[in-house]
């Protein structure tokens, strides 16, 4: 931290306020701590807050709540609310980690300090912090950056800019510090909520996520669906990795995962498991029909196999991949034993799925398609023959799309 940055750094939380700070804060407490934790959003406890710290004097012309994120790409989320507009959200996203944005931001004071940041835009040089030159355009004369703890020890930060001559009064501190107490587990409510969604979206799917937060924890919870159902395989995944590091394998499989996933997902379909170098994934007939979710399936599959060549550059590990495409039954829901379960599918269609998707090397085809899964297309169909695969007493007819 500069010199300048610990001059500009306060602990007003603790300030002296009028008299008249606690009648003025017992109504917006109040609000907080009925509708606003009742209310359904963060966006609208946000609004519901800087309205009515505009409605007791407080010259607010924009704030920010900055919130860490539990997801694989984004760091934080931001809500910013000006008057009269909605609220809109922002990130700050994974991608961006190397920029220097945060090191930049008086919000990194505040994390390593827990005190908040007072900033008299007039005299703040630009070079203190990476927002003071946009403040200064924007015509903001002062800045407060606060920090909320959570009870779990996160802190997270709320920013407030006004236009007002003179910056923000001893009033308006002592205000915001006369609510923050409730308003922080009212914010801390809501981002729990969200990151356990995104928790769980990330490591079962979204689908299967609000199947979870539903209620649906135990084992034997199972849904019966038809579905079309996906398997994808790298080729020769073993023999591609036996002399890569550990870093350049996880290169290799996150490449990989980026052609898959992202086309299962476009499609309406749902990645269920990563299974070493495999993939299984659903697209479920729901409303839309057997005809849509096959459809859906197979221009995910095309996809996939499309953005091979975009996911293999120059000096990079080539892969290739097989994808099996079957539409059947399948028992949806828990399985496991005492406390460790898994989300997922299982039974003869998902195991039929597996036995097709053996069969894209041994016929040199990377996109095989089982009967059942051909009679649900429009698209047109080529039989690659009838096929004997482990486990299965028939044998197996299979088709490629034309």
């Amino acid at each position: 931290m500069t010199d300048t940055a610990r001059d500009m750094t306060t602990p007003q939380a603790g300030a002296a306020a009028p008299a008249d700070v606690d009648a003025t804060a017992a109504p917006i407490r109040a609000w907080i701590l009925g509708e606003g934790l009742r209310g359904g959003s963060m966006e609208d406890l946000h609004a519901g807050l800087c309205e009515r710290l505009v409605a007791a004097g407080v010259p607010l012309d924009r704030v920010m709540l900055s919130l860490r994120a539990l997801t694989a790409t984004v760091i934080a989320r931001g809500y910013r609310w000006r008057p009269g507009e909605a609220v809109t959200q922002s990130t700050y996203d994974w991608d961006q980690r190397d920029l220097g944005i945060y090191e930049r931001s008086p919000i990194k004071v505040v994390h390593e300090t827990l005190q908040w940041v007072d900033l008299h835009i007039p005299d703040t040089p630009d070079e203190a912090f990476g927002i003071v030159p946009d403040l200064r355009e924007e015509g903001m004369t002062g800045y407060l950056v606060i920090p909320l703890t959570f009870t779990n020890g996160s802190i997270q930060a709320m920013t407030l800019a006004t236009r007002a001559d003179g910056g923000f009064s001893d009033f308006d501190r002592g205000l915001l510090g006369a609510v923050l107490d409730v308003f922080t587990p009212a914010v801390e409510l809501r981002s729990l909520d969200m990151n356990m969604r995104d928790v769980l979206s990330i490591y079962v799917g979204a689908r299967q996520a609000e199947q979870i937060l539903s209620g649906n924890v135990h084992r034997g919870d199972i849904t019966r669906i038809t579905s079309a159902i996906m398997f994808v395989d790298m080729r020769d995944f073993t023999r591609r990795t036996q002399d890569m590091s550990a870093e350049d394998t996880a290169d290799l499989l996150n490449r990989y995962y980026d052609c898959v996933v992202p086309q299962v997902e476009a499609h309406q379909g749902s990645v269920l498991k990563f299974i070493g170098d495999g993939i299984l994934a659903i697209f479920p007939d729901g409303d839309a029909g057997s005809t849509a979710a096959a459809e859906n399936a197979l221009a995910a599959a095309r996809g996939a196999l499309q953005s091979c060549e975009r996911f293999c550059p120059s000096g990079k590990a080539r892969f290739e991949m097989g994808i099996a495409l079957h539409h059947g039954q399948a028992a949806f829901g828990n399985v496991g034993s005492g406390e460790r379960l898994d989300f997922t599918v299982v039974g003869r269609d998902v195991n039929l799925t597996d036995r097709v998707g053996r069969l894209n090397k041994k016929l040199g085809i990377p996109l095989l398609l089982s009967d059942a899964f051909a009679r649900q297309l429009e698209t047109p169909v080529r039989s690659c023959g009838a096929h004997a695969v482990a486990s299965f007493d028939d044998v197996i007819e299979v088709f490629q799309p034309v």
